[in-house]
């Protein structure tokens, strides 16, 4: 497998969530590797974006937020579920890329609908988070995977979940994947 380094993750937080498309998302070594093919990504930048965890600078939780480029950052969501995501850009700028879905394929097939699913399946929790995707002895990585993806195949949308920044297209997903989330739907008018 072909590792992705840190010039892939060492750019704007849409490019590169656009980029992890399709890639391999690999947990362990062995026989207990597990390996997903990512389909949907967020992401979501600093300073700029309020929707960001970094928005108000560095915090005890997103601190990893800040660089390198190609560490993790996991965090707890509601108390309930990791979310796994990869830090981009350039060192000191806070911006990164979250894993919303994918699709496992091994140790056995199966769809990963949601970032809480994603992590569980993976085994990816926040003792994680900190821990350098680009090194040669990593326990997580990304991979570029043999099957390709073409530009028809991805599109771009307002992120899912967030009350800031909603109408920010930052979530890239392969374009009716069953593991993909559910398009947000519109508002609905009142009847007057």
């Amino acid at each position: 497998m072909q590792r992705l380094g840190r010039t892939t993750f060492a750019r704007d937080p849409e490019v590169v969530a656009r980029a992890l498309l399709g890639t391999l998302l690999v947990v362990g070594d062995g026989p207990t590797r597990r390996v997903a093919r990512v389909v949907e990504t967020e992401a979501y930048g600093g300073p700029d974006d309020p929707a960001s965890h970094a928005f108000r600078g560095p915090t005890p939780r997103c601190a990893v937020m800040f660089g390198p480029a190609g560490v993790l950052y996991v965090y707890k969501s509601y108390g309930l579920h990791w979310c796994a995501n990869v830090v981009t850009g350039p060192a000191g700028v806070a911006s990164a890329v979250l894993v919303r879905a994918a699709e496992l394929l091994a140790p056995e097939p199966g769809l990963l609908r949601g970032p809480g699913l994603v992590t569980r399946a993976l085994g990816v929790t926040g003792a994680d988070s900190g821990l350098d995707c680009c090194a040669r002895d990593a326990r997580v990585f990304f991979a570029r995977d043999a099957v390709g993806l073409a530009d028809a195949d991805v599109e771009a949308t307002p992120r899912v979940g967030v009350s800031r920044e909603v109408e920010r297209p930052w979530r890239f997903v392969v374009g009716g994947h069953p593991a993909a989330s559910r398009r947000p739907r519109p508002p609905m008018l009142k009847a007057t």
